[in-house]
């Protein structure tokens, strides 16, 4: 199911913006022209991803609590203690709309 989040002008580069779509959460990450979007809690501490921060070299989420990273691509864990992937979604954009691609 294709859902619009958001106009591409409403995320700012690096940062990290959450969403609930049919009550799961997800966030949406620009960098450069190229938008990511993975789920938003901590698979280690449950922590919420939203308050971690991005890698734009290493093209990784970072959380907070615990230091671990995932891969903004693939959401495989790249950084201890993280062991467990993350969802990521499909994105593109339409006109000036960031669509995602929702799968449950």
């Amino acid at each position: 199911m294709d859902v619009v989040l958001c106009k591409t002008s409403d995320l700012d580069e690096a940062a990290i913006k959450r969403f609930e779509i049919m009550g799961f959460d997800v966030l949406a990450i620009r960098l450069g022209d190229r938008f990511y979007a993975i789920d938003s809690w901590c698979t280690y501490r449950y922590a919420d991803l939203k308050d971690g921060s991005i890698d734009a070299e290493r093209l990784v989420l970072v959380c907070k609590d615990c230091s671990g990273s995932w891969d903004l691509a693939t959401g495989q864990p790249k950084d201890p203690p993280a062991s467990f992937p993350l969802t990521v979604y499909e994105t593109a954009t339409t006109g000036d709309d960031l669509v995602l691609t929702f799968t449950y």
